[in-house]
């Protein structure tokens, strides 16, 4: 007779698991408070509302060319887009016998689309004789679309491509951001609040890869490569300092009339979210680390 070989029970966490479960965690909850007070500040006060409509009010300060030249990467977005990169990610998962990552991939990219469209659809923008634009528009459908692929990408990606992968995908959701901003379709916190959501499940999915101990195969292992590190920390420092001084000079000058505070205002908006990618990025490239590197199955 074939013996029936029975898969083996999770043993409870012990002190290391409860580690690698803690720091995905830890994670989430900072991206959904980064979403909730993004949301709060920039929808529901009229401060919010000023220094987000000065910075709207200087997009069109840039170059026609310039709107031209980044509007091909807004043509990527759309569903067709969305369901070819799950079947993409379906498909290279599969083909490394990853069947969890395969399910993780799916859920990453619909549930953070879906949580995008269902706060924007529920969340008011009040009238606080602040801006003219009054519908909600946070978060951007748009920017969520690249950043969620962009972390599905990173999500089962071989160690080796990690770096890469998140810069690739850090300028790719940065640009379509970006982009949406240039031609006023949406804020910088809308933006913001979209990166926010894509990490969100990014980290929920690792909390749920650490409870039930999955461990990564060979390949996949290992901390990130200090190359992308650096240069994801060094952009979001700068780019960070940047924003945020700018913020406050703009905060301390609003309402904005002038032309030139409006431009401002723009460019410390762009800088915002050029630290918010790099930093969501560099959080998300140095989770991996936290899964347990044995008793590897194929199965994982």
């Amino acid at each position: 007779m074939t013996a029936v070989t029975m898969a083996p029970t999770p043993a409870p966490l012990d002190a290391r698991g409860r580690r690698g479960l803690t720091a995905p965690l830890l994670a989430a909850l900072a991206s959904a408070a980064v979403l909730v007070a993004t949301a709060w500040f920039f929808v529901t006060t009229r401060l919010g509302q000023l220094i987000d409509d000065a910075a709207l009010s200087g997009a069109d300060a840039g170059p026609l060319t310039l709107t031209q030249a980044i509007l091909p990467v807004l043509d990527l977005v759309s569903v067709p887009f969305v369901a070819g990169a799950v079947v993409a990610a379906v498909v290279i998962a599969v083909a490394q016998r990853r069947w969890s990552i395969a399910g993780a991939a799916v859920l990453l990219l619909v549930g953070a689309n879906v949580t995008t469209q269902v706060v924007k659809a529920i969340l008011p923008r009040p009238d606080l004789d602040a801006t003219l634009a009054l519908a909600n528009s946070l978060p951007s459908g748009h920017t969520t679309v690249a950043a969620s692929v962009a972390a599905t990408a990173l999500l089962i990606a071989p160690q080796r491509w990690r770096g890469p992968v998140a810069i690739g995908g850090a300028v790719y959701a940065v640009a379509t951001g970006l982009a949406t901003m240039a031609i006023e379709w949406h804020r910088a916190s809308d933006v913001v609040a979209a990166f926010a959501v894509a990490a969100f499940w990014y980290f929920i999915i690792e909390a749920a890869r650490s409870v039930r101990r999955r461990s990564l195969p060979r390949g996949y292992r290992g901390a990130p490569g200090a190359n992308a590190v650096t240069l994801l920390s060094v952009v979001a420092v700068a780019t960070g300092l940047l924003g945020v001084v700018i913020g406050v000079f703009t905060a301390l000058n609003v309402p904005v009339y002038e032309r030139s505070g409006e431009v401002i205002a723009y460019v410390g908006a762009c800088s915002s979210v050029i630290a918010a990618s790099a930093v969501a990025t560099l959080a998300m490239l140095a989770m991996r680390p936290h899964h347990r590197a044995s008793s590897y199955s194929a199965g994982s």
